[in-house]
Order: C-alpha cells, then structure tokens, then sequence
C-alpha cells in the first residue's frame, strides 16, 4: 500500500483531508527533525522522547526508515552514544520530507 493509499483509508478518501495530513506531517518531520538535532548529546530521555514523538508521524505514513532509525533510539541504553543514531533518524526524516513534498506536488497535477 503506498502513501496516498494509506492515508486515502484513514481519511475515508476525502483528498482535502488527505491533502491537509500530508502538509501536517510534513510540517511536523520538518519541526521535529530540527528539535532533534537541538537536543544535546548528553540527553538521552530527551531524544528518546523525540524519537517517540516522531516515530507516531511515521507510522502514520508508513515511512518504515524513519519508524526504524525511530525504534532504534528508542530502545537504545542511556550509555550509548546517540549521535550516530540520531544522524540516521535526521537522514531518515529528510528522506520522508523529500517523499511528502512529491506526493503533495503530485496531487496538484
């Protein structure tokens, strides 16, 4: 099932309110994907908490690189070293903003 499918079903395919999630996730990846990167390196509840956050966006789109760079922070130990993961994640989301910004221009066709 692809994006437009996806949110065709949660949305009864009603395209304005397709339309209106798609620009709301965007804005969200967009917004999320920044504070992520602010959070410092010694935080690891905060960028959990981020993770969480953003992972909820993801599953909505079924954006599964984000959902899984998401799990890993998630799950990671308060002594390991985030950095790495959080780049994934950032990578991730700006992947998924590439992806959303397309299908919105493409529903403008």
């Amino acid at each position: 099932m692809n994006m437009i499918d996806q949110l065709d079903a949660l949305t009864g395919g009603n395209s304005v309110l397709t339309r209106r999630l798609l620009e709301e996730v965007l804005n969200s990846c967009t917004d999320d994907g920044q504070r992520l990167l602010a959070i410092p390196d010694d935080d690891h509840q905060g960028v959990v908490e981020m993770a969480h956050k953003i992972n909820g966006a993801a599953r909505i789109v079924q954006a599964h690189a984000v959902y899984e760079a998401c799990l890993a922070l998630e799950t990671s130990d308060p002594l390991d070293d985030l950095r790495p993961g959080r780049e994934a994640l950032h990578l991730a989301l700006l992947g998924l903003q590439a992806q959303l910004r397309q299908t919105l221009a493409g529903l403008d066709e």
